[in-house]
C-alpha cells in the first residue's frame, strides 16, 4: 500500500515535452478563485480545468448533510475529464480552500486537444488508470482501518503532495472538520486523534492547519499495515 490515496496528483503534463505543454497551455484560459468559491461539476457546461497554483478540493455532499471529499487538487492536478469521456454528469462541487489559479479548457477543445495530439491522449490514459488504482486503495482503507490508521495515510500522503515545509515542520493547509471529510469520520473524532498526537509532539494544530512535526511516528504505523498486509 502507498500512502497517496484519495489524492489525485497526475498531470498529464508529466508525460508531455515542454513544448508540447507550452502549446496546450496556450490554448487554456487564466481563471482565478478567491477561498469558498464554487465549480459545481454537473450543473454546469464541462470543461477541463488544471490548477496552476493554490488548494481545491472535491466533494459531495450526502442526504444525511454529511460530506465526502474526493481529493483535495494543488498545483499540477486537473478535473473534468471524467465528465467529458463518459457523457455522464458527475454532481460534485470544487471549492477553493486558499487564493487559487486555475487553467480551463472547454468540452469541445478537450476533445479535439485528444484528437490532435496522441501523446495527451495517452497520458490522460495513465491519469484515469492512476485515479482507479487510488479509487480501490481509497476503499480498502475506509472500510478495513481504524481511524487512527486512515488519518496517518491521509496526513502522509497531503504531506507530500500539498504540504508546505515550515521551520515547524510541514504545514497541512486544511482545518479538522476537512480532514475528517477526507477520511470518511466526524470531527470531533479526528480531533481527539490530533490532540492526542499533539501532546506525544507529532502535531500541532490551529483552526485552519496541521504541522506535521514528525514524520516517523505516522510513518511507523503505515510501515506495521504494510507488513501484514
Amino acid at each position: 500500500m502507498t500512502t497517496k490515496w484519495a489524492l489525485v496528483k497526475t498531470s498529464p503534463f508529466h508525460w508531455l515535452s515542454e513544448s508540447e505543454t507550452r502549446e496546450i497551455l496556450s490554448r487554456m484560459l487564466t481563471l482565478h478563485y478567491n477561498p469558498g468559491d464554487r465549480l459545481e461539476l454537473g450543473r454546469e457546461p464541462g470543461g477541463w480545468w488544471v490548477v496552476e497554483k493554490g488548494l481545491m478540493k472535491v466533494y459531495t455532499i450526502a442526504p444525511d448533510g454529511s460530506a465526502l471529499t474526493y481529493a483535495i487538487l494543488g498545483s499540477g492536478d486537473s478535473f473534468g475529464e471524467t465528465t467529458i469521456l463518459t457523457g455522464h454528469w458527475l454532481r460534485a462541487t470544487v471549492e477553493a480552500l486558499e487564493p487559487t489559479e486555475v487553467r480551463y479548457l472547454s468540452a469541445e477543445q478537450f476533445e479535439a486537444l485528444l484528437k490532435e495530439h496522441p501523446d495527451f491522449a495517452l497520458a490522460l490514459l495513465r491519469i484515469l488508470a492512476e485515479r482507479i488504482r487510488q479509487s480501490e486503495e481509497r476503499v480498502f482503507h475506509v472500510s478495513r482501518l481504524k481511524l487512527g490508521q486512515r488519518v496517518a495515510y491521509a496526513l502522509l500522503g497531503l504531506a507530500k503532495t500539498v504540504g508546505e515545509r515550515t521551520s515547524e515542520g510541514i504545514e497541512i493547509h486544511l482545518t479538522h472538520q476537512e480532514i475528517a471529510d477526507y477520511v470518511g469520520a466526524s470531527r470531533e473524532a479526528v480531533s481527539r486523534t490530533l490532540s492526542r498526537w499533539a501532546r506525544k509532539g507529532w502535531v500541532t494544530t490551529s483552526r485552519k492547519s496541521i504541522i506535521i512535526k514528525d514524520l516517523r511516528p505516522l510513518q511507523q504505523i503505515t510501515e506495521q499495515l504494510s507488513s501484514a498486509a
